[in-house]
């Protein structure tokens, strides 16, 4: 309804419109640069509230407006000095039925398919009930990999939001069952993806970074340009990236922000803790399919397990805790921990599977753990002492 609603409006003040229907953040951002679109407007259901609708708006090379630009906006709409135009003159409504094909030969011509190809991966899909189920699945197959898919098909409607740990350990069951090379549940919205090793396990976020920086053959050429990562990602990464040749500078995890600085400063790549990769050579912006295809690249030419290539990437000192608590708690603990800090300057990022709570000294994320009724705990901060100050009370706040 309110897409259609959208559509209206910008129809009404003269603008052509193209409707992709339903289809993956992704692709939308692909196709108003492929076709030289002024800019586009993508409505989904929210990833952490129930009920919730995302509106997000992007310029003409599909970055995602800034919280200045938003707010331009939101003042003029308030002036109500919108100009409708005569009704002659108001916008077309089109449809451009190719897109989907256009996308899906388009992607692998950015990674080595014949290597890919020859290695006989296997994957374990889950499309949480979103759009990318019809385009991920056959983009793989394409190159010859085994691909079981779990959630895609459209859902009607209901209060249920995906993925949830349900559907998470269905998959990490399945990844071990069928002894496939990796798993991967993607967000609603296509553009993250939380991945599985070969063992079920998941694959933290900087062992994807520097899996990504340490393998990829563009970056290697481009080692004089910057890499960009998130203001609370882990300190591991300074020295690592340091350490290979690269420089890494962070930002703070905006909408466009690290768009925009891999534009203007010429970034060889980026990613941010909230699961999205950005790969300057493809475009600028993080699709979840194109950052499987990159890390089923470097399996295929390392000729090793995900477990294997992870466990050989340098690890941060950090404090863990787990946490036995019941069912009810684990199903709705995002919404209580949400609550507590509502009012608060504690900044609190979504991690497709968990949170991750910032405080000025430090981070702890939360993630439920795949194997029982459990959370999992661990946080980073100057020292050890304030690590475990962070968990207790992240837990104090659980346990009332």
């Amino acid at each position: 309804m309110l897409k259609r609603a959208y559509i209206s409006g910008a129809m009404s003040t003269g603008n052509n419109i193209l409707n992709l229907h339903s289809a993956p953040l992704p692709l939308v951002q692909f196709c108003i640069r492929r076709f030289g679109a002024t800019g586009g407007v993508f409505f989904s259901s929210g990833h952490t509230y129930n009920g919730e609708t995302a509106i997000r708006f992007f310029d003409s090379s599909g970055i995602e407006f800034s919280l200045k630009n938003m707010a331009t906006i939101a003042n003029f709409f308030k002036s109500n000095k919108i100009n409708r135009v005569d009704p002659l003159n108001i916008g077309t409504l089109s449809d451009f039925m190719q897109t989907f094909e256009i996308y899906k030969k388009a992607l692998p011509q950015f990674v080595d398919r014949k290597i890919i190809a020859s290695a006989g991966l296997k994957v374990v899909m889950d499309c949480s009930h979103g759009p990318v189920g019809e385009l991920a699945p056959e983009i793989l197959n394409s190159i010859n990999i085994s691909v079981i898919a779990l959630n895609s098909y459209y859902r009607p409607l209901s209060n249920k939001v995906y993925p949830d740990l349900n559907t998470v350990r269905d998959s990490a069951s399945i990844v071990k069952a069928s002894e496939a090379d990796i798993g991967v549940i993607f967000d609603t919205d296509g553009s993250r993806l939380l991945l599985l090793d070969e063992t079920g396990n998941i694959v933290e976020f900087e062992d994807i970074f520097m899996l990504m920086v340490a393998n990829d053959d563009s970056m290697q050429k481009n080692k004089s340009n910057p890499i960009f990562t998130t203001i609370n990602s882990s300190k591991i990464l300074d020295e690592y990236i340091k350490n290979i040749g690269y420089n890494l500078k962070r930002l703070e995890n905006l909408p466009g922000e690290m768009s925009r600085k891999i534009r203007e400063e010429r970034g060889a790549f980026g990613g941010t803790d909230t699961y999205k990769f950005y790969f300057p050579a493809y475009g600028p912006f993080s699709d979840g399919i194109f950052t499987l295809l990159k890390l089923l690249e470097i399996i295929a030419k390392k000729g090793e397990p995900l477990s294997s290539l992870s466990r050989s990437l340098p690890k941060s000192l950090k404090t863990y805790k787990t946490l036995n608590i019941e069912t009810t708690l684990l199903n709705n603990y995002n919404l209580k921990i949400k609550a507590h800090f509502k009012n608060s300057d504690v900044l609190i990022i979504d991690t497709v599977l968990g949170l991750k709570v910032i405080f000025e000294t430090g981070w702890v994320k939360i993630i439920p753990s795949l194997h029982r009724n459990a959370l999992i705990l661990t946080s980073e901060a100057q020292n050890t002492k304030i690590s475990e100050e962070l968990i207790s009370q992240i837990e104090g706040i659980l346990e009332e």
